[in-house]
């Protein structure tokens, strides 16, 4: 099951398992926000229902998505009647806008979502191309070491709403740095099982994809309010910026 299909069917309790009034869109929109000149232009790679990209949208930014799954496309569309956000149907790790912005980011560890480093890379050399002269690239990811240290399969409950709960079962395969997990909806029906697949990366290996790219770390933060990042931290966010030579 590949990352489109994996969100087509998540896309109906997307909001129950991410909620949009969450603390944590608030800062990241303020984060991006941040970043962007007024009235600047702000490209989301795997923008999904838009919980981040509406809120940008109404900061008076200029927004663009591209997410490869329609099912969350059509959500973001049923939030965003107005049309503040503008979006492109395809896989973000090649194809694009053909424009370029001030700020391009990747969220919610979606830059996990492709499987191989080659497609990680790729997302990079997509970022790096749609980025404006002296704009930022941002990449949200979790710190990947609970994950590589994890022995066996583990299963854990996360709350939906009054009358659902989801259940994750992980599996770590360390040799190729994937996490494969299996995302049960249990709401009184018939149990609705999701395969997601992600391939994790270590902040350094980030960092060295970037390079070959053609960007460089600005900084690094523990989470989008600013956070320190340092040995304790669960993820972090990360900015970048182009460089002359590539190499």
């Amino acid at each position: 099951m590949d990352s489109a299909t994996t969100y087509d069917a998540l896309a109906d309790v997307y909001d129950l398992m991410y909620p949009p009034a969450s603390p944590d869109i608030s800062d990241a929109v303020a984060f991006i926000a941040d970043l962007a000149p007024e009235g600047g232009r702000v490209l989301e790679l795997g923008v999904g229902n838009g919980r981040i990209a509406i809120p940008l949208a109404e900061r008076g930014l200029t927004v663009h998505g591209i997410d490869g799954s329609e099912q969350m496309l059509e959500k973001l569309a049923a939030r965003d009647p107005e049309g503040k956000v503008t979006t492109t149907a395809a896989d973000f790790t090649t194809g694009g806008t053909g424009e370029q912005f001030d700020v391009v980011f990747i969220a919610l560890n979606t830059f996990f979502a492709p499987t191989t480093a080659e497609a990680q890379v790729q997302c990079m050399q997509r970022m790096r191309e749609q980025l404006a002269p002296g704009g930022r690239v941002v990449i949200e990811a979790f710190e990947p070491r609970a994950f590589h240290q994890q022995e066996g399969e583990k299963t854990s409950t996360r709350y939906l709403s009054p009358t659902s709960v989801m259940v994750d079962s992980t599996h770590v395969m360390r040799d190729r740095q994937l996490i494969l997990v299996i995302h049960t909806v249990v709401d009184g029906g018939v149990p609705r099982p999701t395969q997601e697949v992600i391939r994790y990366a270590w902040p350094t290996e980030i960092d060295l994809m970037a390079r070959l790219a053609g960007l460089r770390l600005v900084e690094r933060r523990g989470g989008w309010r600013g956070e320190a990042f340092d040995a304790n931290s669960h993820r972090h966010v990360s900015v970048y910026e182009a460089v002359e030579d590539p190499k």
